[in-house]
């Protein structure tokens, strides 16, 4: 008979002071830690409140595994498939695009792939006005990012800096490259 590990607690649920910002009531609180894909070891914060069901999540990743760049270069259509974990604490980068995608502080990470983000950038490019930037340089990376997504663009370069170490790439082409307080 083997004995069963149970390295989990079961979330305990305990009222706040803290006042609930819909209604006013007291916020409850629960807190957890497990481990899931991707992130492996996690703590879950929720506070809600029981009178309005107001409520708001946090995940943070426990492990660390020093800050690294991931790097892929995105050669044809097949690749935009590639799937990608990026962590709360990571950047992306495409520099032939002249896009960054930053983390802010309500960051939760995402699951996606290659063409995921190509078109979240697009989504992005819509928020833009001719105050911000030139119209027709908007026009021409709406364009290029466009004639990627449909397999008609030019190679590109993906780069996921992450400083937590815990974001993927998940293909065999990744070349990761470890950051040292000298090499930022």
């Amino acid at each position: 008979m083997t004995e069963e590990k149970n390295d989990e607690e079961i979330p305990i649920e305990f009222e706040t002071s803290t006042e609930c910002p819909a209604c006013g009531r007291n916020l409850f609180f629960i807190f957890y830690r497990t481990r899931i894909s991707y992130e492996e070891a996690i703590e879950i914060e929720t506070y809600f409140c029981k009178n309005c069901l107001y409520k708001t999540t946090k995940v943070n990743g426990i492990e660390n595994y020093g800050h690294k760049k991931l790097v892929l270069n995105i050669r044809n259509s097949s690749d935009l498939r590639t799937v990608v974990y990026r962590s709360p604490d990571a950047k992306i980068e495409i520099p032939e695009f002249f896009a960054e995608i930053t983390p802010g502080e309500m960051s939760t990470g995402e699951i996606t792939t290659v063409e995921g983000i190509l078109n979240r950038l697009l989504d992005k490019l819509d928020l833009f006005d001719d105050e911000d930037a030139d119209p027709e340089t908007i026009d021409a990376l709406r364009e290029k990012i466009s004639g990627t997504i449909g397999g008609n663009g030019t190679p590109f370069t993906l780069v996921v800096d992450d400083p937590s170490g815990r974001s993927k790439i998940n293909s065999s082409r990744v070349i990761t490259l470890r950051q040292t307080s000298e090499n930022p």
